[in-house]
């Protein structure tokens, strides 16, 4: 999966911290370590009321200074993004682009045609806001590709993010079904139809208002790289993710058959039954075959269609059964919705004891 640090960004306190007094020893430490964590590209965000562009780069000189890895400049303001990418010193991300008039697309698209090294990551809202349903997503993305078209933006340039939004507010009765289904429905859409197209999503805003939130980010991203995402903004820092995401992405790349017959063999006998080989960036190592076995039961939860309780989870791990609770959530298997069941095990001390809330 290509990764997106997203630890420079001043609407994180301590970022904003280093942005308003200029600590550009902070901002060089952090890109650094999001470097020699695996970061693809390091966004960079001021999230600054004056003087927007200047700060920018001002963060990507200092970023620079210490890594060669790609920035993804974000910001809401196009106008922005198209002052400041020439700062770069090598192509990178637009960060972002929709069908809002104020994420100007034609802007940022005349400069990547003129400049084709750079990507963009696209947005499917529009001047109405986020659409509530997969079809009306959908509608923003045929504009959005309309548009790559008419510049001859290649789709391997495109990360399309479907929106995700904080499962703890996400209406259960929603059309396209509870959890993440109006997400997941998108994404297997666009997948379908163009198989190099990215898809991205900011991972840490499914758990947005919820306890442990590590364990609502490691299921969302385990469930839609099962759907295609590719590309994902996240913390490249945070314990475990990026463990949890190669594990899926390992189990992914198993036969449609294997699959299966580990999904089952999962429910009957438990996650450790789950097996696949050390891997060279040094996944499991740390903590045993946690997160190997963490992604299998999200991934047997989904295939089976099976809830917690259907699970053989009695004396697992406590991260795995908080992965399980968050997974039977995001896909709706919860018999009272909007996280309640996940919720009330966190209260109940079944996962996440030393999580703040």
């Amino acid at each position: 999966m290509i990764v997106v640090g997203e630890k420079i960004n001043g609407s994180i306190p301590a970022a904003a911290r280093a942005v308003a007094e200029r600590d550009a020893e902070w901002i060089r430490d952090m890109a650094r370590r999001q470097a020699e964590a695996g970061a693809d590209f390091i966004d960079v965000c001021a999230s600054v009321e004056f003087e927007e562009p200047e700060t920018l780069r001002w963060m990507i000189e200092t970023i620079q200074s210490v890594t060669d890895v790609p920035i993804s400049i974000d910001s809401p303001s196009t106008e922005t993004l198209a002052q400041v990418y020439k700062s770069c010193r090598s192509p990178g991300l637009f960060n972002s682009v929709s069908m809002e008039k104020k994420k100007e697309i034609d802007r940022i698209f005349r400069i990547m045609k003129e400049n084709p090294g750079w990507e963009v990551i696209a947005l499917l809202s529009g001047d109405d806001g986020i659409p509530k349903c997969a079809a009306d997503r959908l509608r923003v993305f045929e504009d959005i590709m309309g548009k790559a078209k008419e510049y001859g933006i290649a789709p391997s340039r495109i990360h399309i993010d479907p929106i995700v939004e904080a499962e703890a507010y996400i209406d259960p009765e929603q059309e396209d079904g509870p959890g993440i289904s109006v997400v997941t429905k998108v994404a297997d859409e666009i997948r379908a139809r163009y198989p190099v197209l990215h898809i991205t999503s900011a991972i840490s805003n499914i758990s947005h208002g919820l306890p442990a939130r590590k364990y609502m980010n490691y299921s969302f991203a385990v469930l839609m790289l099962a759907h295609g995402l590719d590309c994902g903004i996240l913390d490249p820092l945070s314990h475990g993710i990026l463990d949890v995401v190669n594990a899926a992405e390992k189990l992914l790349a198993l036969p449609e058959s294997a699959q299966q017959e580990l999904a089952v063999s999962v429910q009957k006998n438990g996650p450790e039954s789950c097996s696949l080989p050390l891997s060279d960036r040094g996944v499991f190592e740390r903590e045993g075959r946690k997160y190997a076995e963490m992604a299998a039961v999200v991934l047997a939860m989904k295939r089976l269609g099976a809830g917690v309780e259907a699970m053989n989870l009695g004396t697992v791990d406590s991260d795995i059964l908080g992965a399980a609770y968050a997974a039977a959530a995001l896909l709706g298997l919860e018999e009272e919705g909007s996280c309640v069941e996940y919720v009330d095990a966190y209260k109940s001390g079944l996962f996440g004891r030393t999580e703040k809330k």
